[in-house]
């Protein structure tokens, strides 16, 4: 005779500690991702404590939790996949398309410029100080690109 092997399904103290779990992993898994897993199972803890449901039902109430918890997840902080960070220009870069005059002359392809209260490095083709140029640019080494105007 062959004895039939039935689980029983998982009371609410076990979802409640794996959703806590889940949250906790989330701090060393950073990625808002696991949180949603996390809460749908304290959720489904939650629904046990005050209704009995069988290991089918509270699989299948686990499941759509965790579809619609992700989904609002991703409408309220975003695809951190598909989106970068936005730009936000430096001073130098805030400093293109403004025309100056030519603090230093342009020597071997570097010269300064004054902005305010600052000289700036700038480089592009030699000309003479009191020149006006244009700034096209920032140059890798951190000097403004520019061009006679």
């Amino acid at each position: 005779m062959v004895e039939a092997f039935a689980i029983a399904p998982p009371g609410f103290g076990w979802w409640l500690f794996a959703g806590l779990a889940l949250c906790a992993a989330e701090t060393l898994a950073p990625g808002a991702f696991l949180i949603w897993i996390g809460a749908a199972c304290v959720i489904v803890g939650g629904v046990l404590m005050a209704i009995d449901l069988s290991g089918t039902a509270q699989l299948l109430l686990f499941a759509g939790l965790v579809v619609a918890l992700v989904m609002v997840g991703r409408r309220v902080y975003g695809s951190l996949d598909k989106h970068a960070p936005p730009h936000h220009p430096g001073r130098a870069e805030a400093l293109v398309g403004q025309e100056f005059y030519l603090e230093a002359e342009i020597a071997r392809g570097f010269g300064s410029i004054r902005v305010n209260d600052s000289i700036w490095r700038v480089c592009g083709a030699d000309a003479a100080a009191g020149a006006k140029v244009r700034v096209t640019g920032v140059a890798d080494g951190g000097a403004l690109k520019v061009e006679s105007v």
